[in-house]
Formats: structure tokens, C-alpha cells, sequence
């Protein structure tokens, strides 16, 4: 059997489409792989990926714009779009939380942050 793009050898002569998330890139008898983080394809078949919003990570093998999940520094207001921490604020993780304020007796003078600093 000589499996199409977006398809892999299953044995006995047959092929089967690559599930959601992962992808082989040309014809022949090798297998489908994961697409790398900060990436997804939300079909079966497929050849080809897309990237993730600006400002929003994956995990690999992601198969669908929903796991691109904004990143470290930025917090989403309902929606793909992810905005910076303002100034003061902080996102220690990848996920859908929000920006958190500094602590007493830290700051953080610059948006996009990720983690607040000890004042001198």
C-alpha cells in the first residue's frame, strides 16, 4: 500500500487519515506525527498546519484553535486575542487566567510581564 499526504500505513494494505492534530507530508508507508507547539490542524488528512494567534502558545499535537492558549504576559478578554499585562500586572503561566497585580513591596515596570521584582 502507498499511503496519499494526510494519511498513514495501518497494515494489511491499508491506509487511514491522520487524526486532528497531526499530519504527514507526502505519499508513501511512513506515519503521521504531531504538530509542534504554538500549532494546530482541526482536520483529518491533513498536510499542513496553522500557527496559533499572535501572543498565544499550544501544546503539540493540538487539533484545534482552541487549545492555542495565550502565553506568559498575556491575558485574554473573551476571544483569540491576547493583550499584554499592563504595567504593575503580571501572568506567570500559559493559560486563560487573568493578569495579576504585584504583591506589596514588589513592581513591575514593564508590560508583558511575568513575574514582579522585589523593590530595592
Amino acid at each position: 500500500c502507498f499511503c496519499n499526504i494526510g494519511h498513514e500505513f495501518v497494515g494489511e494494505a491499508r491506509c487511514s487519515a491522520c487524526r486532528p492534530g497531526w499530519f504527514k507530508a507526502c505519499n508513501g508507508l511512513g506515519f503521521c506525527t504531531s504538530w509542534g507547539t504554538g500549532e494546530y490542524a482541526n482536520s483529518t488528512g491533513a498536510s499542513a498546519c496553522f500557527g496559533c494567534p499572535d501572543n498565544t502558545d499550544s501544546p503539540a499535537g493540538s487539533g484545534s484553535i482552541l487549545d492555542c492558549v495565550c502565553t506568559v504576559g498575556y491575558e485574554s478578554s473573551g476571544g483569540s486575542i491576547c493583550s499584554a499585562c499592563m504595567v504593575g500586572l503580571y501572568k506567570p503561566s500559559n493559560g486563560s487566567g487573568s493578569c495579576i497585580s504585584c504583591q506589596a513591596g514588589k513592581y513591575l515596570n514593564v508590560t508583558a510581564g511575568s513575574a514582579c521584582v522585589t523593590c530595592p
